[in-house]
């Protein structure tokens, strides 16, 4: 399509933006592992467990994957959306799921929504057709309730991962689930989990979150996911105010949470409120911590984010 690019490397560094991270989180150097490495959720994952002859635990933790991501597809017959777009109700462990996701939304004041998925396909993130509309068509699209769950379904993933980990016996277990983290139990040599936050202008990471025990953690970026018409570039993170990508003065947020569901959609609510709003919305709260990249460069994190490896400025629960 002319005028139009999207660069290769956008969707790699996606894809493998923490991948390196893993040799930061040994639960134990002597442990032995067991790895499984899948493609799913259109994204490359790995799970690591930490205890030895794991592969019938690695086995059911692939089979739920691939079973919530048929469960949560907005392409497969009889799925969640699917049966939401039909206009029909869906089953109630479903029910409870969606209605979590919609207290969320309504939580950040309806800065995620997860009936986007007309202005989803219409920009072409969910299909892969990019294409800048026109502001009738966004218009259109904004007035049209699809269910797309993209935003937080990989999160509520790890979430059930590790609830599947406690029946077992492994110890830890660490989850890269492309461009979300879940950490699973506690380190034996009790030391903190150990996460590298992808830098936006390139590769590596800007700095480090510690996390104890079970976590998640989540980034939202415009690196991730874009392409370029006709010289502007447009990231897959919409508005659902403007129906565009969101214009917030930042390139990533990542969300430090115990509940992957909360940490999933509120990585990207707070990326589309920006710096001073979702600040306001992390004092309002007691269930997660942030790190902010600003597009100056600039690093924010909340104080309880327990951020090292780089200097930025600590967002506190009292403002002068």
């Amino acid at each position: 399509m002319k005028g139009f690019r999207v660069p290769l490397c956008a969707r790699m560094r996606a894809i493998a933006a923490l991948l390196p991270l893993l040799a930061l989180c040994a639960c134990g150097r002597a442990q032995q592992t067991t790895t499984r490495t899948l493609y799913a959720m259109d994204t490359v994952m790995e799970l690591t467990l930490y205890a030895a002859d794991a592969d019938e635990e690695a086995d059911a933790l692939e089979a739920l994957i691939r079973s919530t991501e048929g469960t949560w597809s907005v392409s497969a017959a009889g799925s969640v959306p699917a049966v939401l777009n039909a206009g029909q109700e869906p089953e109630d462990a479903a029910r409870e799921v969606v209605g979590q996701v919609l207290a969320l939304s309504e939580r950040c004041g309806g800065a995620f929504s997860p009936t986007l998925g007309a202005l989803s396909e219409l920009w072409g993130f969910s299909t892969g057709a990019y294409y800048v509309p026109t502001e009738a068509e966004i218009a259109a699209a904004l007035q049209e309730e699809k269910w797309d769950f993209g935003g937080a379904i990989k999160g509520y993933t790890g979430q059930i991962a590790a609830e599947y980990l406690e029946s077992t016996g492994i110890p830890c277990a660490i989850m890269n689930l492309g461009g979300n983290v879940q950490t699973y139990g506690e380190k034996a040599d009790g030391t903190a989990w150990q996460i590298g936050i992808q830098n936006p202008e390139g590769d590596g990471c800007l700095g480090i979150v510690c996390v104890s025990g079970t976590a998640s953690i989540v980034t939202s970026g415009s690196y991730q996911r874009y392409f370029e018409a006709d010289g502007v570039l447009y990231h897959h993170i919409l508005d659902p105010a403007t129906g565009s990508p969101a214009r917030s003065g930042l390139r990533s947020v990542t969300v430090i949470a115990r509940d992957g569901l909360t940490a999933d959609v509120l990585s990207t609510a707070l990326f589309v409120l920006g710096l001073e709003a979702g600040s306001e919305l992390w004092r309002e709260s007691d269930d997660f911590e942030a790190v902010f990249v600003a597009e100056d460069g600039s690093i924010w994190a909340t104080e309880g984010a327990a951020l090292s490896g780089c200097d930025y400025e600590v967002i506190a629960r009292e403002t002068d």
